[in-house]
């Protein structure tokens, strides 16, 4: 069951952000360069009505500001075993489409790309291109980073599935045919889910030395996670809470995010490393003397530019053939924004934020 840990004796404030009018408003503010880009919107993740009954506020990485803003203005923070799991994803992502064929080997047996092709006798505006994605992931037969949480929805697939053939889109056409201290955190979930993202971490590890490091620097923060259920109480796991974020320089020069959510921005948007560190080799002693399951010391010594965060999605190119009508479309897939909600007793208004995922889906300009 899912688990509240206090771990700050302050009362929560409430969110001052403002909520986005609708789907149109938070593709344009979360995704302002595949707006940009935009001829028209064509599909999208969420409901009709929802943004009507829920405030969400836009957000380039949801997951990685969700924790800072949480920390830094007293807001109550909820999480997902999903939310934390896309960041991730979105992070490999960028990884392997700047490396793409040093790895080909490891992901497909074929040169260039391969055609691969899911046919559909719904029109444009009718099927549900989610589900199309999905049946996409099929077609590839690689399903080690799809998410199998309590909490996974079908939307939250059909993210994940978008952020996996965005991993893969330097081997693979895809086609549609269509015919500051936080005063309270609540993890959804049980502790199994939480766990087993611990365990994925070892196909990463498998994927290069950058992959290894990224796991190594991973694993101690996803153990916390799961000790915050053993004991919510704990002083170990109070602290891990207290060390999530903070911002620190400013002025006239840079300011920096450190804390540990500075792990969740190992690589830009373009697969470069965001913190100059020495990579060693896992099979050196060095690596292994990295080696850590609770220790936050290596976390805790990063900083990253905030005007260097990274985004928190992942765009891939899709072509649909609508009756013999190509369009070029993209896919957008991952953490887009931020919902904030009012707990029960709460006197402070909307105090509690948690990460929006969600995914969109547009026609390019000519």
């Amino acid at each position: 069951m899912p688990v509240t840990l206090t771990t700050a004796k302050h009362p929560p404030r409430g969110w001052e952000l403002q909520k986005v009018a609708g789907i149109e408003d938070l593709f344009k503010q979360s995704c302002s360069k595949g707006h940009e880009d935009s001829k028209r919107l064509i599909g999208n993740s969420f409901a009709k009505g929802f943004f009507n009954t829920s405030h969400v506020s836009a957000s380039e990485n949801g997951f990685v500001w969700a924790v800072f803003h949480a920390y830094s203005h007293h807001h109550n923070l909820v999480l997902r075993p999903e939310d934390v799991w896309f960041t991730i994803l979105s992070q490999f992502s960028f990884f392997v489409v700047a490396h793409s064929e040093e790895l080909r080997h490891l992901f497909v047996s074929h040169k260039d790309k391969k055609h691969l092709e899911v046919a559909s006798n719904k029109t444009m505006g009718t099927v549900d291109f989610g589900e199309m994605a999905l049946e996409m992931t099929k077609l590839m037969e690689k399903h080690v980073i799809m998410p199998a949480f309590s909490t996974t929805t079908a939307s939250d697939e059909a993210v994940a599935a978008i952020l996996m053939i965005g991993s893969m889109q330097k081997y693979f056409k895809y086609q549609f045919a269509l015919l500051c201290g936080i005063p309270s955190v609540t993890l959804f979930g049980e502790r199994e889910d939480w766990a087993l993202m611990v365990t994925k971490l070892a196909r990463l590890a498998q994927l290069g030395d950058e992959p290894a490091r990224f796991a190594q620097l991973l694993r101690p923060v996803l153990n916390n996670f799961v000790a915050s259920f053993d004991n919510p109480k704990a002083p170990d796991v109070l602290s891990f809470w207290s060390k999530c974020a903070d911002r620190r320089g400013g002025g006239s020069g840079p300011t920096y995010l450190t804390g540990w959510i500075s792990v969740f921005c190992f690589w830009s948007h373009d697969g470069k490393l965001l913190y100059p560190e020495q990579i060693l080799p896992t099979s050196s002693q060095g690596f292994q003397e990295r080696e850590t399951e609770f220790g936050l010391d290596q976390a805790l010594s990063r900083r990253i530019d905030t005007a260097e965060v990274p985004l928190g999605y992942v765009s891939v190119p899709v072509t649909v053939n609508d009756l013999g009508h190509e369009f070029d479309t993209v896919m957008v897939a991952g953490m887009i924004g931020i919902q904030a909600t009012s707990i029960p007793t709460g006197e402070a208004g909307l105090d509690s934020i948690q990460p929006v995922s969600g995914w969109f889906m547009y026609e390019k300009k000519n």
